[in-house]
């Protein structure tokens, strides 16, 4: 099987058999639902018909999701480190996708071509610190039935989102706050993005109160990165959430919780692949990025429930709650974001399970301090498949952050808003610039496969940021 042709069915176009239009068999069943898949010998060509479903619906998100279905019925046939799966080539014919109801056709391409990369993805550890992973490769198919190589652009966002899925895959033993930092200016050096980094000893010398404190249980010490694209002053500074392992600390996290907790640093994860193409995306403009990275465990110079901090900017804060840590380290990061005077700060964390419960896996919740900031993001989720949905920030629920014996806590006390009170406490760090909060609990990880996806890191937030930056644009405010 070194080539694959990728067909979308409508489910307008069947009846009993709705791949017998295409020259296959009829094949009892298979209706075009969306997610349902068959592969088919027609003419000595190996085709997977992927279902589509009523051309009334078939939006681009629709095919997107189809076309990984496709791409993921041909990856799980093809075993991880089998050579024959590097040499298969997925031909995608993106034109049974199209459908002009519901948006113009190179959205729709982009969708599908999308669909298919991270459809074909995998990911396996060889041992206990090397891994291996692939995509499928992905071309196009003309109406006549010849292959063209598929954009320029689509296939290095491809190669981005796989780069972000690597890193959240990778187990916490081979990606330490140190390693994560060495890998990220090894991909980002040699594309003109300069990387510098603040170790432990400066990190406490220059007030980063909440990150020293939650990196002084683990053995392995925090790091401060710091991205900058572009000499000008920055259009928008990104910020990550990048806790390489999140064991709650002494606020120790039940067993079942701890089993996904590498996953903690999706955000980070999904900067460095965000700056990866910025030099393609966005030639000429400046963006900044600050991520800080941790573990997060306990041990005998742990910080501990009811200690104060001095942070970043001057406040203290009681940390009641060391499970509550992602936006003790996102307090000092949004704060050193502000000083550069961006245009905008966005940041990007698995914060809260309050967003997954709320949203479930398919949305991240936003919470935004600025109206046209927040619609630019939901657009950019819409064009990109990574959906984002506004969430309020609720100031009449200060009292909920404010502590007796410092200016701020981390703990809220309740259950309620727990969204909206973690994004009033981070707030108070971006000193009035326009400011969104994108919490991706729930779509950054997946704890088993589907038919749509392998299990694992999915990359939430390259897509969803780079459309952001290329088409909405900080900068077009």
């Amino acid at each position: 099987m070194n080539r694959v042709v990728l067909q979308g069915v409508w489910a307008d176009d069947s009846n009993a058999g709705a791949c017998a239009k295409f020259g296959a068999r009829s094949v009892d069943g298979f209706v075009a639902r969306p997610g349902q898949t068959r592969i088919e010998d027609v003419d000595g060509e190996v085709v997977c018909f992927t279902g589509l479903g009523s051309r009334a619906s078939g939006t681009a998100a629709d095919l997107r999701m189809a076309a990984r279905a496709g791409a993921r019925r041909i990856s799980r046939a093809l075993p991880a480190r089998s050579p024959e799966r590097a040499a298969v080539d997925l031909v995608v014919d993106v034109d049974s996708f199209l459908n002009p109801r519901t948006a113009p056709a190179a959205a729709l391409r982009s969708a599908v071509l999308a669909g298919a990369s991270e459809g074909g993805y995998e990911f396996q550890m060889l041992d206990a610190v090397t891994h291996l992973s692939s995509t499928l490769g992905v071309s196009v198919r003309r109406p006549d039935g010849t292959a063209m190589q598929a954009p320029v652009l689509e296939l290095a966002l491809a190669h981005a989102v796989a780069g972000a899925r690597d890193l959240v895959n990778l187990p916490a033993s081979a990606l330490t706050p140190t390693g994560f930092a060495d890998l990220a200016a090894e991909l980002l050096l040699p594309l003109g993005v300069n990387v510098a980094r603040r170790d432990a000893a400066e990190l406490e010398a220059q007030g980063f109160g909440g990150i020293t404190a939650i990196g002084k249980g683990a053995d392995n010490p925090p790091v401060l990165l710091e991205l900058a694209f572009g000499e000008e002053s920055p259009t928008c500074t990104f910020v990550g959430k990048g806790v390489t392992y999140d064991s709650g600390g002494l606020s120790l996290k039940p067993p079942d919780a701890l089993m996904d907790m590498k996953s903690d640093m999706a955000g980070a994860a999904a900067l460095v692949a965000v700056f990866s193409v910025l030099p393609q995306f966005a030639p000429g403009s400046s963006f900044r990025a600050v991520i800080a990275l941790v573990e997060n465990m306990p041990g005998p110079r742990s910080v501990r429930p009811g200690d104060v901090v001095v942070l970043r900017n001057g406040s203290t804060l009681e940390i009641l709650n060391t499970d509550f840590e992602g936006r003790v380290i996102l307090a000092d990061s949004l704060a050193l974001a502000a000083e550069s005077c961006p245009a905008a700060i966005v940041d990007l964390a698995t914060l809260t399970y309050a967003a997954n419960h709320a949203l479930g896996s398919r949305y991240a919740a936003m919470v935004a301090s600025d109206e046209r900031l927040a619609e630019l993001l939901i657009d950019a989720g819409k064009q990109s498949g990574d959906l984002v949905w506004g969430m309020p920030l609720q100031p009449e629920l200060e009292e909920q952050i404010r502590s007796d014996v410092a200016d701020y806590k981390n703990f809220p006390g309740t259950a309620e808003a727990r969204v909206s009170t973690a994004a009033l406490f981070l707030h108070q760090f971006v000193g009035g610039i326009p400011w969104a909060h994108i919490d991706m609990a729930g779509p950054a990880f997946k704890t088993s496969a589907d038919a749509f996806s392998a299990s694992g890191g999915t990359g939430f937030g390259v897509r969803l940021l780079t459309e952001f930056i290329a088409w909405g644009g900080a900068g077009r405010r």
